[in-house]
């Protein structure tokens, strides 16, 4: 076989590749996503608050922030927001908020994509104010 016809099937065969099925069932995402907006702490990809929704892209390795506001921005109210919970914890994991203090009444969290798949970050308040996100780490 000539070096230009074994090239020519090298391609197809990593062409064929490249389009089938990811392996890992985690790795299937059924949902287009986007860039989070703009970080506002060193080190993230992106921070996300109450005003968020949708779903966002993120890198594994990469770290995502959220800080949720309770709408009356009265700390003492029952809209402030319990702590934001990965729905799966292997693929988007709480990486904790370490020394970061938050303004009084904003619910913190940091999270890093550690393997690829699709989590959702939630939160509620006791007043029954509900916020939910998707995360597609790739």
């Amino acid at each position: 076989m000539s070096p230009r016809a074994t090239l020519s099937a090298l391609v197809i065969v990593l062409a064929a590749g490249c389009s089938a099925a990811p392996a890992h069932p985690a790795a299937q995402t059924s949902a287009a996503c986007r860039q989070p907006p703009e970080a506002v702490l060193p080190r993230t990809a992106g921070t996300l608050t109450e005003a968020d929704s949708g779903v966002f892209c993120l890198s594994v390795g990469s770290r995502l922030a959220v800080f949720l506001t309770p709408p009356s921005g009265d700390p003492a109210s029952a809209g402030r927001w319990s702590a934001v919970v990965s729905s799966a914890p292997p693929v988007l994991t709480d990486a904790g908020a370490g020394m970061l203090t938050a303004p009084v009444g904003v619910t913190p969290g940091i999270f890093q994509g550690a393997s690829a798949g699709e989590a959702r970050l939630t939160s509620g308040t006791a007043a029954g104010g509900s916020w939910q996100v998707t995360v597609v780490v790739s």
